[in-house]
């Protein structure tokens, strides 16, 4: 159980957490809002959200396959000096999701996505916690260093936090709304491959199917919104782009990529040598993360494990993703068993210097966070006499 009162550790790890928070915040320059961060202290990449629905709706999809039209029409609306380097790359769906945000002038869009984030990220620990204290525990998971990066970037992490959390708890005894938690999971379709791959080899057939039927349902309500077109765009134009920043290893575009294939073509290792290395932690992570959902997702050790690991298996994740488990992860931070161990506490505290460490040539993220699922594992699996927990029947409730 959680206990409130905290040794000098914990309250050491959450002070060095906050004052590293503290610091890449203030090393970005929040106060100049026609600089890196863009139209407010907070949130660059909330750019993209709020400008993709925008162009489509004006009937002006095409406009994001254009980078340097896309480009171009960011500064002349935030009044930039330069090209801010940014790409639309989510699923048109997505948009179903963006688009009440961009219907708001800016300011007040990014402030009310980010509060809602938040919120998502507190009301997934109160459902970790179960009845115990909730201010503090909530408080140190909303300013924990990954929800930190995950708000200086704008995204949408506090949401697949709480979806992941009810998709992995509730796939036995509530499979439709696992399965529709999953669909929303989609908008991010590498993780919710991850997730589903990991509730596959567990046997949870009807959230999978439901998941399935909720995911076409919504691709066709985006067909409808927002036509085909942009669907084309996004699988012919935008896909292909992204996916060459990574296999042609364009490291000023995924510099915030804490994967162990990037950190490896980093340090120079060569191009089909770090995919195997990824290939040999995809397939470990998956794995581990299979093993810990049969122990039930409703406790932090496992709920963590789960999650890092349908995070290590992409060749490419965003420091800003870490905060999908972030409500588990500072849990076992604050002392819950089995504990944080080194790695992952290492991980958690430096998570929002990714672009900083990568600019002194040092990415060690990649190899924090591989290192945090095989630590993270051991001590999970160690446990085999320990009681399991699950919530809800959910190892009781497969099919």
């Amino acid at each position: 159980m959680f206990t409130p009162t905290l040794q000098r550790r914990e309250i050491a790890i959450l002070v060095g957490g906050a004052f590293i928070s503290a610091l890449s915040w203030l090393a970005m320059q929040p106060w100049n809002i026609h600089g890196w961060m863009i139209g407010a202290p907070l949130g660059r990449d909330f750019v993209n959200f709020w400008m993709g629905p925008r162009l489509v709706l004006a009937g002006q999809e095409a406009m994001l396959g254009d980078l340097p039209a896309y480009g171009a029409a960011i500064k002349s609306i935030f009044g930039l000096t330069r090209d801010p380097g940014l790409l639309f790359v989510y699923p048109p769906h997505a948009m179903l999701v963006f688009a009440p945000f961009a219907l708001m002038p800016f300011a007040p869009g990014v402030f009310l996505w980010t509060a809602l984030n938040l919120a998502a990220l507190a009301l997934t620990t109160r459902m970790l916690l179960r009845g115990a204290p909730l201010l503090g525990p909530a408080l140190a998971v909303c300013l924990s260093p990954p929800a930190v990066a995950m708000v200086m970037y704008g995204h949408f992490d506090g949401f697949l936090a709480l979806a992941a959390t009810v998709a992995l708890t509730q796939a036995g005894p509530r499979p439709v709304l696992s399965g529709l938690c999953l669909a929303f999971l989609s908008i991010k379709p590498q993780f919710a491959a991850a997730i589903g791959l990991m509730l596959l080899l567990n046997g949870y057939w009807r959230c999978l199917v439901a998941g399935a039927i909720a995911t076409l349902a919504l691709v066709g309500l985006s067909v409808a919104v927002f036509g085909i077109d942009v669907w084309r765009i996004f699988l012919t134009v935008l896909m292909p782009v992204h996916s060459a920043f990574i296999t042609e290893f364009n490291a000023k575009m995924i510099e915030t990529s804490v994967s162990a294939y990037f950190a490896a073509r980093f340090s120079g290792v060569p191009g089909n040598v770090a995919w195997a290395i990824q290939g040999v932690v995809s397939a470990a992570a998956l794995a581990f993360g299979a093993k810990a959902l049969r122990r039930g997702a409703g406790e932090p050790g496992t709920l963590a494990v789960i999650l890092i690991a349908a995070l290590a298996m992409q060749p490419y994740v965003s420091h800003y993703d870490l905060a999908i488990a972030a409500p588990a992860v500072t849990l076992l931070v604050l002392g819950r068993a089995p504990g944080a161990a080194p790695f992952t506490v290492a991980a958690w505290v430096l998570m929002p210097l990714a672009r900083i460490l990568i600019v002194f040539d040092l990415p060690i993220l990649g190899i924090l966070v591989t290192g945090s699922l095989f630590a993270q594992a051991k001590r999970l699996f160690r446990q085999e006499d320990a009681p399991i927990i699950d919530v809800g029947g959910l190892a009781a409730a497969k099919s």
